[in-house]
Formats: C-alpha cells, structure tokens, sequence
C-alpha cells in the first residue's frame, strides 16, 4: 500500500510538471480577466493539482530589465495575497551569464521537500526561459549548487529538461553561434546578428535557428522579420534540404516589411548554418500561394545575398 501510494505521487507529479512544460496552464485570478501579455509567471497549486498562470507585463522587453522585474514579482505576493514561491522561500540574485542565468534562493530551499523541491524548479526554469537570450538556468542556494536525489549537481536546465528527464539524466546540451537575419528599420534589406545558443542535442539546430527568428533582434537597430507568435508546425531536413512547415500566423500576421525579408531571413539564416543548401518554406504544409501576393512559395529557395547588402550587386 505505501509503494503504491508513493507511485501515485509520482504519477501526479509527473503529470504537474508535463502540464507546466506543455502550457496545460489555468489562469489566477477568480474569474478576472487577466491583462493580454505575451509572458506569464508559472506556479504550481499541488492540493488542487493545477497549474496556474499570471501575465507579467514588463516595463520594457529586454533582457535585464525582465529578469528583475520578473524575480521582483516572484517574490511578492500576487494581488489575491498568495505567495508565488513556497513559504520562507527567496530568489536573492538572478544574473545573466551569457544565456544562461544562475538563480540563487535563500538557505531554506535545501529545506524543501521532494516534491516541492521538483515542481518549484520546473516552473522557475519555464518562467526564466521566457525572457529573449535566455536558454539555460541554473539554481544554486546560498551560492551552492543543487543536488539530485542521488546527490549529483543538477546542473543546467531548459525545459526540455523536464520533458526527456523523468527518471533521466538531464540531455547533455550543445552550443553553436548563428548568424540570424533580421531587417533594417526600412524593413527592405536583411541584417546580420549574431547569436550564440544553448541547445538540447535531440532538436535540429534547424528548428532552433527558426526558433530564434521568432524571438526577434536582440541588438539596437534590428527589427522583426516574423510575427512571433507564428506556430512552429514541423522543421525537418533531407537531402541538404531544409522544409519549414509554419502556421497560417506567418501569413494573416505578416509584419509590415517587403515581401522577400521574411521568406529570406529564415532562408539565409538556416544555408548559414551550413546544413543544408536549399529551404522550401510551407503554410500548414501548402506551397500553393503567393506570399504578401508577391513571393512564389511553390519553390526551393536559395541564399539571396543581395539582400543582405540592401538590393547591391
């Protein structure tokens, strides 16, 4: 009875932590409607067995700016009077190490139990990834590093690490710099940006880099070339051929830049990595259209360096 009860636990807390990293999300907030934002801080209500969400509007989206406001708000508490992290606990430091950032609590952290040892960490990772230029987080407690059950240092984590880690070792992750493209402020010649990335050794750095255009230019002067909220419907690579399959958002949602940046941000972008040599961009898996009634989509498309250096030969 005591085993079976303990694998039912287990079951439950599997079943939190893959809701939070799946977004299976329930808002807060008594019925109110919350302020639309894009970002949310995650928390999890064991007793009732829900994950619950509450949207974080940042006073400006950038990458320092959202770290402090975003562990300022996980330390207070929320307007009904609950605190978002467990009782006695604290984040005393959050700071930005090159894409991944080092989250330090309070010495009661190594009081939590198992369990809300577990799901605190799941959500923190799944709030902290949010915030552009972060990919990895690591927590420490009173600067030391925390342990696994087996006493092995948890070390750094995405929230692929929830999703591939229950009862596994956490994926040994890779780094690669990218080159992305993204525009002008004219929105009519590609610019460079390069990006270093943290990523799990299972996803295709083709899909990461597609990824990445999503989250937008980290750098003054770069604007959005994709509509961020544009799903991700499939991105696979055969025969040094790069097939983008994305949702009807990268059309209906288009940002207001001309026609070819977008098609060739991704397409210059993903032939930089120098994986593949050719990109077939689709929408819901339909080449069949005119993209801003321009762009043929029925096609391979290649590099266009002219682009990049503003319409010159």
């Amino acid at each position: 009875m005591i085993e079976d009860g303990e694998n039912m636990k287990k079951r439950k807390i599997t079943a939190l932590v893959m809701a939070l990293v799946l977004g299976a999300v329930a808002f807060s907030g008594c019925g109110k409607k919350e302020t639309e934002s894009k970002y949310k801080i995650y928390y999890i209500n064991e007793e009732q067995g829900e994950v619950l969400a509450e949207s974080f509007v940042p006073s400006e989206e950038t990458t320092q700016t959202m770290l402090e406001e975003m562990t300022e708000k996980l330390n207070k508490k929320n307007a009904e009077g609950h605190t978002l992290l467990p009782e006695n606990i604290e984040i005393q430091s959050c700071v930005d190490d090159d894409g991944m950032i080092r989250v330090d609590f309070n010495q009661e952290y190594h009081d939590l139990n198992p369990v809300d040892e577990v799901l605190l960490r799941a959500s923190i990772v799944k709030d902290y990834v949010q915030i552009p230029n972060i990919y990895l987080v690591t927590i420490t407690a009173e600067g030391t590093p925390i342990v696994d059950s087996q006493g092995q240092e948890i070390g750094a984590m995405s929230l692929d690490s929830f999703l591939e880690n229950t009862g596994k070792e956490i994926m040994a992750y890779q780094y690669k710099e990218l080159n992305l493209y993204f525009t002008n402020e004219e929105g009519n010649q590609l610019v460079p940006e390069a990006r270093q990335v943290y990523y799990n050794g299972n996803t295709p750095i083709e899909k990461v880099i597609v990824e990445q255009l999503l989250r937008g230019p980290g750098e003054s002067g770069h604007y959005a070339t994709l509509p961020s909220d544009t799903r991700i419907v499939g991105v696979s690579v055969a025969d040094g051929i790069a097939y983008v399959n994305l949702g009807k958002q990268f059309v209906d949602e288009a940002l207001p830049v001309d026609a070819q940046i977008p098609i060739y941000s991704i397409v210059n972008s993903l032939i930089d990595a120098g994986n593949v040599s050719q990109v077939q961009i689709s929408i819901n898996g339909d080449t069949s259209l005119l993209f801003k009634d321009k762009v043929d989509m029925n096609q391979l498309f290649q590099v266009n360096h002219e682009l990049e250096k503003g319409g010159e030969d």
